[in-house]
C-alpha cells in the first residue's frame, strides 16, 4: 500500500513537472508573433485567432466557482431565464436553462445576412440596389419604413440598418435577394435545430451560439464577410443588457430581440462576442419578464462573467 501511495505520487509529480515543460516551450515558442500573423490581427480583430494561427492567445482553465455563482444567482428565476456562455478559446461552456427554447423575434435577422452574403459572394454579385415594396415596410422596429414603398436603398445600406439598428424594413427587404439554395446551405452549416409554433421560430441560447461562431470562425462565408457582419454588431444601438456589463472600451457584438406572446407576456434576448483581450467569449441570454427585470438580470450576469473572465489568472 505504501509503495502504491509513493507511485501515485511521483507519478502525479512527473506529469506536473511534465505540463510546466510544456507550458513553457509554449510560451517561449509562441510569445513572438511574425508581422504577418498581428497584420492578420489588424484585419481581421473581430474573427477568432485560431484560423489565423495555429496556437490559442491564452488558456483560461478552472470555471468552477464561476459556474457555481452563476447557477446560484440564477436560481430565483427558475425557467424565467436563461443563458449559455462559451469561452471561446477553449470551448468550455456554462449553461442555465440554455436548451430552453424561445421565439427568436430579431436574432434571425444575423443568419438571413449571413445567407445573403452566401449568396452574394456564390454569385459574385456587387452591391445591388434595392426597390422598397409595400411588403417589406414594418413599422415596429427601425425607421426605414418612414420612406415608404418606391424609396431606393443600396443593399449594403440595408445590412447595416438590419445590424444596427435592428429594422425591420431592412431585413425584409434583403430576403428576395438571398438564392433559397443558400439559406438551406446556411442553415446546414449552421447545424442548429429551428423549431417554429403559431408565433413565429423558436430557437435555444445554446442554438443561437452556433450563429455567432459560425461567423466568428468565419465558417460559412468568407473572413471580410464575416468580420464586416461582427463589426456592424459591435455598433448596435442597444447598450442596456448584455453590453451593461462590460466597460465601454471593450468591444461587444451583440444582437437583440423582443417579443410580446399571445397571451402579452414580454420575452427579452441579447446574444454576443465580448472581446475581452485574448479571452473572447460567447453569452447568450434571454429573460421572460418586463424589460427592466431583463435589463436588470443580463447586466448583472454579464458583469459577473466579464468580471471573471478578465481578472482570473
Amino acid at each position: 500500500m505504501r509503495k502504491s501511495k509513493i507511485l501515485l505520487v511521483v507519478l502525479v509529480l512527473s506529469l506536473l513537472a511534465n505540463a510546466g515543460l510544456g507550458f513553457i516551450y509554449f510560451y517561449h515558442s509562441h510569445s513572438g508573433e511574425s508581422k504577418e500573423t498581428k497584420d492578420l490581427y489588424k484585419k481581421y480583430p473581430y474573427l477568432s485567432k485560431r484560423i489565423l494561427q495555429d496556437f490559442p492567445q491564452d488558456l483560461l482553465i478552472n470555471f468552477l466557482a464561476l459556474r457555481r455563482q452563476l447557477r446560484s444567482e440564477a436560481l430565483p428565476y427558475g425557467n424565467k431565464f436563461g443563458f449559455y456562455f462559451e469561452y471561446l478559446p477553449t470551448g468550455t461552456s456554462i449553461g442555465v436553462n440554455e436548451k430552453n427554447e424561445f421565439h427568436a423575434a430579431s436574432l434571425f435577422k444575423v443568419p438571413v445576412i449571413i445567407a445573403y452574403y452566401h449568396t452574394k459572394e456564390r454569385l459574385g454579385a456587387k452591391d445591388q440596389e434595392i426597390t422598397l415594396k409595400e411588403e417589406f415596410i414594418d413599422k415596429d422596429f427601425g425607421d426605414l419604413w418612414r420612406q415608404g414603398a418606391g424609396a431606393k436603398i443600396k443593399a449594403s445600406e440595408a445590412v447595416e440598418l438590419a445590424m444596427v439598428d435592428s429594422d425591420n424594413t431592412a431585413a425584409k427587404a434583403l430576403v428576395p435577394l438571398v438564392g433559397e439554395k443558400d439559406f438551406e446551405e446556411v442553415y446546414q452549416g449552421l447545424d442548429i435545430d429551428v423549431n417554429s409554433d403559431d408565433q413565429g421560430a423558436l430557437i435555444s441560447a445554446k442554438a443561437y451560439a452556433s450563429i455567432l461562431k459560425a461567423l466568428y470562425f468565419s465558417s460559412l462565408i468568407d473572413k471580410n464577410d464575416s468580420q464586416h457582419i461582427l463589426n456592424l454588431l459591435t455598433k448596435t444601438k442597444f447598450p442596456d443588457k448584455l453590453a451593461a456589463g462590460v466597460p465601454t472600451n471593450v468591444p461587444v457584438a451583440h444582437k437583440i430581440g423582443d417579443f410580446v406572446d399571445d397571451e402579452g407576456n414580454e420575452g427579452y434576448r441579447d446574444c454576443g462576442i465580448v472581446y475581452v483581450p485574448r479571452r473572447p467569449y460567447l453569452l447568450c441570454m434571454f429573460s421572460i419578464g418586463t424589460e427592466q427585470e431583463a435589463r436588470d438580470r443580463m447586466s448583472n450576469f454579464s458583469r459577473i462573467i466579464y468580471d471573471y473572465v478578465s481578472r482570473t489568472n
